[in-house]
């Protein structure tokens, strides 16, 4: 059973990467109808889908890191015989201190930004606004990471979405 706070993750997740591609698809169509047909540059557009592109993308990752859909390969796994569990738990493993890694760099990377603050060219935001997302991004695949393992090795969930969806198309056929 999930708690209220993850239900209202998993929906942030999803709300926001959604609301950043439509950002930039409805952006980029500005964009091309503004040049093409009143003959007239938006220099705010390619900042703005840039942007969007941008946290689209890490908060997307962090989703796919939850759902098990992240790129992942599984060749050698499937090599193992016995240890395939175990294996994935470290690859995971493996993830994650990349993931610390790349949280502590980004932490560093806002913290220069503020203290010599950077500004983007047509929009002159701050950018580490838009870098935030990085630490932020990579700190919810930790806990996404960390939430289906303890699916797995509490209820038996498996960690590859193809087979979270067979399991699950198992387990429901048998509640039936």
């Amino acid at each position: 059973m999930q708690t209220g706070l993850i239900k209202t993750l998993d929906r942030f997740e999803l709300v926001f990467s959604n609301l950043s591609l439509a950002l930039l698809v409805v952006v980029l169509a500005l964009q091309v109808i503004f040049r093409y047909v009143f003959q007239i540059g938006l220099t705010w557009s390619e900042e703005i889908s840039r942007f969007a592109f941008v946290w689209f993308v890490y908060i997307s990752a962090s989703l796919a890191a939850q759902r098990g859909t992240h790129i992942r390969v599984t060749l050698f796994v499937n090599l193992i015989p016995g240890g395939r569990n175990i294996a994935l738990l470290l690859a995971d493993a493996i993830w994650i201190a990349f993931n610390l890694f790349v949280v502590a760099a980004g932490v560093m990377l806002i913290q220069r930004t503020l203290a010599y603050p950077v500004y983007s060219t047509a929009l002159f935001l701050p950018l580490a606004w838009l870098y935030s997302v990085v630490p932020l991004a990579h700190a919810q695949m930790i806990l996404r990471i960390l939430q289906r393992q303890w699916g797995y090795w509490r209820h038996g969930i498996p960690v590859i979405a193809s087979e979270a969806a067979a399991h699950a198309a198992r387990t429901e056929g048998q509640g039936a």
